[in-house]
């Protein structure tokens, strides 16, 4: 599969989640922990963005959450949120416990 085509990670009918990397493990185990059947994409890149992929989806489950590591203002999952005008977006925002060393 080219890296320019998202790949779905996950099957699921109850919501989309848009990720990459590392968070993919992260998601799955969150779905798996909470009951909740999610659609997990691999987005393998960031650009070009695989739109109909994404599209297709949250079609299908009718919500999506963005899952990724980044600052807490002007990261991707933003990019995202606002190709999608009028959308309710709500962002949650958490940080790991810090380390015993």
């Amino acid at each position: 599969m080219p890296l320019e085509s998202a790949a779905v990670f996950r099957a699921g009918a109850d919501l989309t989640v848009l990720t990459y990397g590392t968070m993919e493990f992260v998601s799955e185990a969150a779905a798996a922990e909470s009951g909740v059947d999610a659609e997990i994409i691999d987005l393998r890149s960031l650009w070009p963005l695989d739109l109909p992929a994404i599209i297709t989806s949250v079609k299908k489950t009718g919500r999506c959450v963005v899952v990724h590591e980044a600052t807490r203002t002007g990261g991707f999952g933003a990019e995202l949120a606002a190709r999608r005008p009028g959308a309710v977006i709500r962002r949650v925002a958490g940080s790991l416990p810090a380390r015993a060393a």
